[in-house]
């Protein structure tokens, strides 16, 4: 059964994306394993640059990615940046298709703070995609991978879902 586990910085502050996060992931537990998996979220202060903060971010992020997929060629890792490559509704779908139809079995989807994420976690993963143009808060980002994702397998599976 393929999993999909969304690797984040930071635990979700605000109740009600929490549990939109949660009630996408449960619905999509009908398709494939699901799991969130959170990393401490580096601090920000007057003494720490952007730089030093995505770094010390990312070498967390970088750990327990080496963690979650192990020693398996099946995972792909996916980084969410504004600078990914963006897809439809469809194109998602179509994209996890193919990748299980490559031998991937497990997917990790990477969400960095509200700086984004270190060009090294960026560099480590084989795919970046782009949920929009617009900008969201890291927090509604989560909700709305959670969301596309469940659309996606309810493509791949005939789901009355999506319109």
């Amino acid at each position: 059964m393929v999993k999909i586990k969304v690797l984040v910085a930071g635990k979700t502050k605000e109740e009600w994306i929490k549990q939109g996060m949660l009630h996408y992931l449960r619905l999509l537990r009908k398709y494939c394993k699901t799991e969130v998996v959170e990393v401490k979220e580096e601090k920000a202060t007057s003494s720490k640059d952007v730089k030093a903060i995505l770094d010390a971010e990312g070498e967390r992020i970088i750990e327990r990615l080496r963690k979650e997929s192990g020693s398996g060629s099946s995972v792909l890792s996916v980084a969410l940046d504004k600078g990914g490559k963006e897809l439809s509704s469809e194109g998602l779908a179509h994209l996890l298709k193919q990748e299980m139809n490559r031998g991937s079995s497990e997917f990790i989807f990477i969400l960095g703070g509200p700086l984004g994420l270190s060009p090294r976690v960026l560099n480590s993963c084989r795919l970046k995609l782009s949920l929009s143009r617009m900008t969201f808060t890291h927090e509604m980002s989560r909700m709305i991978l959670s969301e596309q994702l469940y659309r996606a397998f309810s493509i791949l599976h005939g789901s009355d879902y999506h319109k």
